[in-house]
């Protein structure tokens, strides 16, 4: 009998051998990749497992404007949230322990539901039954201080175990302001990221970066000593400082909307405040607007009542969706238009910087004109004649025709040079989102018909941003500016960051022309005595412009879409502001029940509001012709207290009529008061008894009528005139507006004010 191994044992011994050589090898490879290729990973699940972070949030940086008022902020708030394992170890622990776990689980849901909105108290035993396990359970997020401290007093004095509800620091934004400069601050997401305006702009330099703390803690996840603890600190986000004046942007906003509800714009409006020269944006708005800190209700009246009426849910929420965005967007930016007769600044300018015209130029406008045989002809904007006019005569009247004949001369590729130099290809660059490139006309297809009707501002759609761009490189000395809105970026420890300087794209066209153009434009305002921009004892230059909106009047099969626009700047001499307001779809009517839709009647009035209260807050303070000072209103003195017969000479010394009722010697009161302003000729009535029965009267209607078919016709009610400014001082104009209704029974002497207009579109 062999004793020695056979085949099989052998090969079993072999494979045993290989197997204790093999195996050392695979044990040092998982070594070495353990300790040395993928230590990194087993490194930070041990770290995950040890230790614990806690996100400090950094201060997103805060938005002023010019002055320093605060339009955007971030401030600490608490988020509520409850331990459920914590109240359910109460039964375990006490020896009354279902007792106590059931009262203090009431205090706790009583407390939280009487206390937070939207929370209900049988929502809250739920929650606590569902993580009872030990899970946490968020409960409200950003809650203000002021209602945590009630909370937590709340708890203490009902002695509800410590932890059971704890808070969490978090941040919220505030919008000090509300609605103002809504479209143009912007807002942010529940992440706290920009998502609108500024806030998206400039979220990377406004978010900071978030800070950690990182502790070590046992196997039972308990921290242990700060000792241990690695600390990253969070670093705040930059502070920006933005080119709006908020009191600039208040009188924007008051007129623009005192426009849109009285003349019932169906698609909002927008107004753009700009120093000419700069580019710095003073102040832009869109009307309606909405609130930046209750974003999510539609302000827009039209549109809500519009949205109530959709009785089905998933319309109404597709619908909510649409007009929710429309009211965030900035009209000024991100909607497109023809502009209308406010174009014609920019054929004008390029023609005279062309010499293809001057201002002795004449034209012949017979109410329409042919620029092609066989197409029908184009129509001025009047059913009257204009008949020959010089460039400035045409610019006051807005004639059609004449600007038709001017394009003409210029040919396409002169006109598209100049539509091009100005901007109107690109964006303006404006530094906020959203902003987008206008619809034109590709210079290859330009003819004759196409090149005629763009001279007037009915081809091209453009932003009307755009559009006070390209006005302020008109009047400013011919430069291309870039509009911005911010002015400063500054960092927490107060070091500047970023500035933002004025931008010069390109010179358009020269100071020689712009000088030129800017006392025709004045000369448009200044015409028949007084325009609907006009204001006493200020240079205004200015240009309306009225829209047909093509487009949507044939998709809708409609005529009565229009845009009402007006453009205006001041000083005219020497222009720094520059003010553009757009009214969309006006649908209001006159006393005839005619459309108002001419941008010289609810567009123009709008920008003389806006310059009557910005000019003198800027520096400006009026300075009055001759003229104007033989037509100022009078200040009422103040005569009470005085011998009648004497009070009654002070009044009449000053061009004004006097009326005395009543048996006594002395002044008891006066109507109007003391401060009033009457126009020369006005009457002051006295009373000079306590108990006299004051006299009354009723307020005629004098819309329609001239400046002095108004006084005389109010003088003769024992009434005061009032002028507004515009188009007060043309006795071409009629009364448009009276601030009592015809029929009011008023005190005699009551001052009435009445707003004229003259209707034409210069």
């Amino acid at each position: 009998m062999s004793y020695q191994p056979g085949s099989k044992m052998k090969r079993r011994s072999a494979i045993v051998v290989f197997i204790l050589l093999v195996m050392p090898i695979f044990i040092v490879m998982a070594m070495f990749g353990t300790s040395v290729t993928e230590s990194a990973r087993y490194q930070s699940m041990a770290n995950d497992s040890q230790f614990g972070s806690t996100i400090v949030n950094a201060r997103r940086g805060t938005i002023y404007d010019s002055s320093g008022k605060i339009l955007a902020q971030s401030a600490t708030v608490f988020n509520v949230t409850i331990d459920p394992k914590l109240l359910y170890d109460i039964i375990e622990d006490e020896d009354n322990g279902q007792a106590e776990f059931e009262r203090q689980l009431d205090v706790i849901s009583t407390v939280l539901s009487e206390e937070l909105p939207n929370i209900n108290y049988e929502d809250i035993p739920p929650i606590f039954e569902k993580y009872s396990a030990g899970h946490w359970a968020n409960i409200a997020k950003q809650v203000e201080k002021p209602v945590i401290d009630v909370i937590m007093s709340r708890l203490e004095e009902a002695e509800v175990h410590t932890n059971i509800v704890y808070t969490e620091i978090d941040t919220k934004r505030y919008y000090p302001q509300n609605e103002l400069a809504a479209a143009v601050i912007g807002f942010t997401n529940y992440e706290g990221d920009g998502a609108y305006g500024i806030e998206k702009y400039y979220n990377d330099y406004l978010k900071g970066v978030n800070g950690k703390i990182i502790s070590a803690e046992d196997g039972l996840g308990n921290k242990m000593s700060y000792k241990n603890d690695k600390i990253y600190e969070a670093k705040d986000g930059n502070d920006i400082y933005l080119t709006i004046d908020m009191n600039l942007q208040y009188y924007a906003e008051k007129y623009l909307e005192e426009q849109v509800l009285t003349n019932k714009a169906q698609n909002r409006g927008c107004v753009i405040m700009m120093n000419c020269n700069t580019g710095e944006v003073l102040a832009m708005a869109s009307t309606p607007g909405f609130d930046l800190n209750d974003r999510g209700s539609i302000y827009n009246p039209v549109d809500k009542a519009a949205l109530d009426a959709i009785t089905d849910p998933e319309e109404y929420s597709e619908q909510y969706a649409i007009l929710r965005e429309k009211q965030w967007k900035n009209k000024a930016i991100t909607e497109i238009y023809y502009p209308g007769s406010v174009f014609k600044v920019v054929t004008g300018s390029a023609a005279l910087e062309e010499r293809v015209i001057d201002l002795h130029s004449t034209f012949n406008c017979t109410g329409s004109i042919t620029v092609v045989a066989g197409v029908p002809p184009m129509h001025c904007w009047s059913s009257r004649v204009h008949g020959t006019q010089d460039f400035t005569t045409a610019m006051t009247n807005s004639c059609n025709p004449v600007f038709i004949q001017i394009g003409l001369r210029m040919g396409a590729e002169k006109f598209n040079e100049y539509f091009t130099a100005y901007g109107f290809t690109e964006k303006t660059g404006i530094d906020l989102p959203g902003e987008v490139q206008g619809l034109t006309l590709n210079t290859t297809n330009y003819g004759p018909v196409e090149l005629a009707s763009s001279a007037f501002g009915q081809t091209n759609k453009i932003t009307p941003l755009q559009m006070i761009t390209a006005y302020a490189a008109v009047v400013n000395g011919g430069y291309l500016v870039t509009p911005h809105v911010a002015s400063k970026i500054i960092d927490s420890s107060g070091n500047i960051v970023k500035t933002f300087d004025t931008r010069i794209k390109r010179q358009v066209i020269s100071e020689e022309t712009s000088a030129t153009m800017r006392q025709v434009l004045e000369d448009v305002v200044n015409a028949k005595n007084g325009s609907n921009a006009y204001i006493k004892g200020y240079a205004i230059g200015g240009k309306s412009g009225t829209s047909e909106k093509i487009d949507e009047n044939r998709a809708q099969g409609r005529e009565d879409l229009y845009v009402s626009s007006y453009c205006g700047f001041a000083p005219a001499d020497d222009p720094e502001i520059i003010c553009l307001v757009m009214v969309d779809e006006p649908m209001a009517t006159d006393v005839n029940g005619g459309q108002i839709y001419y941008g010289s009647l609810i567009a123009a009035p709008a920008v003389a509001s806006i310059f009557k209260d910005a000019l003198p807050y800027l520096g400006y303070y009026p300075e009055y012709t001759a003229e104007e000072l033989e037509t100022m209103d009078i200040t009422v003195p103040s005569v009470e207290g005085q011998i009648a017969a004497t009070a009654s000479e002070t009044i009449k010394e000053l061009g004004l009529k006097t009326e005395i009722l009543g048996e006594g010697s002395t002044v008891i009161t006066q109507v109007p008061p003391a401060g009033s302003m009457v126009p020369r000729g006005g009457k002051v009535i006295i009373y000079t008894e306590e108990n006299i029965k004051e006299q009354f009267t009723t307020v005629p209607d004098i819309i329609g009528k001239t400046p002095s078919q108004a006084n005389e016709i109010l003088t003769n009610a024992d009434l005061n005139l009032k002028l507004g400014d515009g188009a007060s001082a043309n006795n071409g104009s009629t009364a448009f507006r009276q601030n009592y209704s015809p029929g009011d029974i008023v005190p005699a002497g009551t001052i009435i004010e009445v707003y004229f207009i003259v209707k034409d579109e210069g």
